[in-house]
């Protein structure tokens, strides 16, 4: 019988998962201690998370602002090599020299109170989102500012990736001097026809909020961004690409904009969705005309699994979705017992822009987060794999991987309770969706993490390889097939 943490064991464990890693490795032998690699496991696993939440002994205020920690697990031949590094950004070094805070987070403000932050505009590229290979180089994503590019094997910072300039803000000069630098997001999109990567950023201005659009071709060659102007200010995290259209779901979101640059609270302290007023979802046609915002009813989005057109000139999208934007900053008061209860799950929603309408229905009954679907394929995928909980659990603690079967609604389950699995990483094998699925596991009794590997088929173990220390879970991450940079084993 599986024993019911308390929620303060849980805040626990939690917090024992996200501590700092202080350890990085190169070219580590992983050995298993269950099971086998698959022999046609051929490839490199990327991830990205926040690997240290505290600097000089002041914890960071927010999950968000975790400095990025890159993994790089490279399969070949039944064996695994295991590589970490924390991403070198020029704030990161500045700290690490300094060893204290120099600059304000997206949740956390420097110490020493509103004098200390006052008028202090420059924060913290984390790059700690998420990592992606594309048009030859590997890059550490966070949505607030540049990627940051490193090197596909030995995972060293080469430096921020402005895309020659492209990624320079060409606004006016008082919107230059507060941000001299585009927002380039953790969640783009690929075209899996022509393989180029669509993403986009969001940029609020002097009377002016942009969305703004970015295109990059198969050879990392990126056009000049395109520009949305938003009716106000969002707080937009992913989107979908289907061949017809960009899709953005946007919350009516307030930043407290003035109380921002007085240095009296963090930019995610002072966000704010608007209860009641509608999730609206902005279509804009990839072959050019005027966009379009319909009303997606209410809640909050942060993850699309798909998003695809349908024959009949709707389009669908799956997704996960909050009753209401979910306060990350303060775990102790999500896992009180009279705390909000969050419950995010899948649903798809359907498109129809001929009548301006959209529904909904609900696929599944389970808690999920982090979704994925394979990748390749010209249309929908019928799995949606996720990390997850039962319907009943209140807290979101999640502790299993799950698929959802989109045609029968049937789902597989494999529970690692009390231990917490990160985002999971199908891959796909010839005709069949997911051969298997690759996921992290941090094992609490332990405090140590594991490489986790099961058959897609049907979530059932084919091998454990754990890591040389304890990491966080993470965000989000990345399959390489084959060979990626001289990045194989």
């Amino acid at each position: 019988m599986m024993t019911t943490l308390s929620s303060a064991q849980m805040v626990q464990i939690l917090a024992a998962a996200n501590a700092t890693v202080a350890d990085e490795y190169a070219d580590h032998d992983l050995v298993c201690s269950q099971g086998a690699v698959p022999a046609d496991l051929n490839g490199v696993l990327y991830r990205n998370g926040p690997g240290r939440l505290e600097r000089g002994g002041v914890p960071y205020g927010h999950a968000f602002d975790g400095d990025g920690h890159i993994l790089r697990l490279a399969c070949a031949g039944g064996r695994v090599r295991y590589t970490n590094r924390f991403v070198r950004t020029r704030e990161f070094v500045a700290e690490a020299a300094a060893d204290r805070l120099l600059y304000r987070g997206f949740g956390t403000n420097l110490p020493g109170g509103v004098f200390a932050n006052a008028l202090r505009l420059k924060f913290k590229n984390a790059a700690n989102t998420n990592v992606i290979w594309h048009g030859g180089k590997l890059l550490a994503l966070w949505e607030g500012g540049l990627p940051h590019r490193l090197d596909p094997r030995t995972l060293a910072t080469l430096g921020p990736d402005d895309y020659d300039g492209r990624l320079r803000n060409p606004f006016s000069r008082v919107e230059r001097a507060l941000s001299p630098e585009l927002p380039f997001s953790a969640h783009p999109r690929r075209d899996e026809t022509t393989g180029a990567l669509f993403n986009f950023g969001v940029l609020p201005g002097l009377g002016k909020n942009r969305l703004l659009l970015y295109r990059v071709a198969a050879d990392g060659t990126m056009a000049a961004p395109g520009v949305h102007e938003l009716p106000h200010c969002s707080f937009i995290h992913d989107f979908a690409l289907t061949p017809r259209y960009l899709v953005f779901l946007v919350p009516h979101a307030a930043f407290d904009f003035p109380r921002v640059l007085l240095g009296r609270i963090t930019p995610a302290g002072s966000l704010r969705v608007v209860a009641g007023q509608p999730l609206a979802v902005l279509l804009i046609p990839r072959a050019g005309g005027p966009a379009r915002s319909l009303d997606a009813g209410t809640g909050f989005v942060f993850h699309i699994a798909q998003g695809y057109d349908r024959d009949d000139g709707t389009l669908e999208l799956d997704l996960i979705r909050y009753r209401a934007f979910p306060r990350l900053d303060s775990p102790e008061l999500m896992f009180a017992p009279d705390g909000p209860v969050l419950a995010p799950k899948f649903e798809r929603l359907t498109i129809d822009p001929a009548s301006g309408t959209c529904r909904t229905r609900p696929l599944g009954t389970r808690i999920a987060e982090f979704p994925r679907v394979a990748p390749g394929g010209s249309g929908p995928r019928r799995y949606l794999f996720s990390v997850g909980a039962p319907p009943e659990r209140r807290a979101p603690y999640l502790t299993c991987i799950q698929r959802l079967d989109t045609q029968t609604g049937d789902d597989l389950v494999h529970e690692f309770y009390p231990d917490l699995p990160g985002e999971p990483i199908p891959i796909p094998r010839g005709s069949d969706e997911a051969a298997w699925v690759l996921t992290l596991v941090y094992r609490a009794a332990a405090r140590r993490t594991d490489l986790v590997i099961l058959r897609g088929a049907d979530l059932s173990l084919q091998a454990v390889l754990p890591l040389p220390h304890g990491t966080p879970p993470g965000f989000h991450g990345e399959w390489v097939d084959g060979a990626c940079g001289g990045g194989g084993p």
